[in-house]
Order: structure tokens, then sequence, then C-alpha cells
């Protein structure tokens, strides 16, 4: 049964004091050795519900380490955790060779994770969303744009289901080209999350015109960025919603009862609004 209001998710800031190259890695590194432990982790603007993980490189002109520490939503310190700077190549550092990065966030992510698993028990976890059935494009069309929508439910810190099933939310998305005037077309694509039980909790309309030969030859990047933008709506919808008392049984297992939560769209009207399209010029 789902128990938090909001994602337990981590927002993955670069490293203070570090070469540009080496920040960017770093945090690139820390959110995917984190995901491996199971905390959702994202890069990016944090989420009003996430925690933050910030670090910095203290470096005296002996015994250099990387401080990390990891705030709470309010800002309160949940842990710190100095990771020393060993024997590394300076070249190496500075051009945030991956393979060192994933090195140090490897043997940071644990204490990280021991941090989270510490403070979230009680906490209350919102249900995982399961990505489904896309219709109006092809085969290939579809799997890109749900690749991306599972792209930017993680990024956002959701927790993504690869089968559906009692638990889980389920996403759909119909999309729909229209012919326009000269050489252009409009692309809509309508996203529905339901519960289990099919009781609808939000849509995002997402619309925008471009240029047929756009649409014909470049699919792939409008869906990267159509889905990434779907699911940071998506994800901002769910996190509105009080999960306390879980999913709602509808009465006598044939009437749909909506669940005791407020939606996004009920609270907030324009949560259901995410474009995510740029027209072509």
């Amino acid at each position: 049964m789902p128990r938090q209001s909001g994602f337990s998710s981590i927002a993955v800031e670069p490293i203070v004091d570090a070469p540009p190259a080496a920040a960017r890695s770093l945090a690139r590194e820390m959110v995917a050795a984190l995901i491996t432990h199971d905390i959702p982790a994202y890069m990016g603007s944090r989420h009003r519900s996430s925690m933050v993980l910030t670090s910095r490189v203290i470096d005296t002109g002996h015994n250099a380490h990387i401080a990390w520490r990891l705030q709470d939503p309010a800002g309160a310190v949940l842990g710190r955790y100095e990771q020393r700077i060993e024997s590394i190549s300076i070249g190496s550092w500075a051009a945030g060779d991956s393979a060192l990065m994933a090195a140090f966030a490897k043997s940071a992510a644990p204490k990280i994770a021991g941090y989270i698993q510490e403070n979230v028990q009680g906490e209350i976890v919102a249900p995982p969303i399961h990505v489904g059935v896309i219709r109006g494009t092809s085969d290939d069309g579809a799997s890109r744009l749900r690749a991306a929508f599972r792209q930017g439910l993680r990024r956002m810190g959701a927790r993504v289901a690869l089968e559906p099933n009692a638990e889980t939310l389920y996403a759909s998305a119909t999309v729909r080209v229209t012919p326009l005037a000269g050489q252009r077309a409009e692309v809509t694509i309508n996203w529905t999350l339901v519960d289990p039980f099919g009781i609808k909790i939000g849509r995002i309309k997402q619309s925008s015109p471009f240029t047929r030969s756009i649409i014909e030859n470049s699919w792939g990047e409008l869906a990267q960025e159509a889905g990434l933008a779907a699911a940071a709506g998506m994800a901002n919808l769910v996190a509105q919603i009080d999960w306390r008392y879980g999913f709602v049984v509808p009465d006598g297992g044939t009437s749909k009862k909506r669940m005791r939560v407020m939606s996004a769209r009920d609270g907030n009207p324009n949560a259901s609004k995410s474009s995510g399209l740029s027209p072509a010029e």
C-alpha cells in the first residue's frame, strides 16, 4: 500500500570547487549509483518534496576529500560523509573521467543510501507508474516516446513499474497528427493516468504545429522532448496527491468511486498543461 505524499527522491547537485566536467560527471554517476540501491535520484531542479545531496571538494594541501551532505526537503541535515581523494590522475579528475567518477560514486552511495533508509521508515511512498499503451504512432515511435517518458519519471524521482499490477498507476497516451495549411501539421499527445481500478487521476495534453518534414524525419527528437516534459508534469501531479489512504476500492467492486485524494488537476488548474513540444519556425 502506498505510504508517502510525494517521492522519497534525491536531487543530486554538481560538486562544488571541482572542475566543471568533474562536477557534472560525478553528479551523474552518483544518480546512477543511488538508483542501483533502489533510491530514486535525479539531476536538475529540486522537487519540493525531494531530499538534496550536495558535495564539496575540501583541499587544504593534505588529506583532500569530498564532503557529502544530505538534507531533507526542509533543509535539515540528515547525514554527512567525508570521502578521501587519494592517488588519482589530475588529468582524469579535471576531465571528469567516467570510470573514475563511477568509482567515487559507487563507494559513497551505500553511505548515502544508509542515511535515507534511517530516515524514511514510516513515511508514505507514492505508487510506481507503469507506462503502457501508446496509440496513434508506429511501434518504433511509441517505443521512443515510452522510453523518454520513463526517463523523465526517473529524473523526477518517481518509481517506474515495468509491469502493471494492483499497486501501480497506469499511464497511457494517444498521438494524433492533424494536417494544417501548407506543409505543416499539428502534433497532439494526450496522456492519461489511472489507478489500478481504472479511475482517472489526471490528464496532460501536449499540442504544437510542425513542418511535416520535421515530423517525418525527426520524430525521435520530438518524442524525447515531449516524453520528458510530460513525465515532469505527471510526476508533479502525482506528488500533489495525498496517498495516506492508498487506493480506494470501488463500492461493491463495480461502481467507480473516486479516491479520497485531491489531484493536482483539482488543486492546480495548470498542472495538466505541459507542452513539451517546440513549434517549428
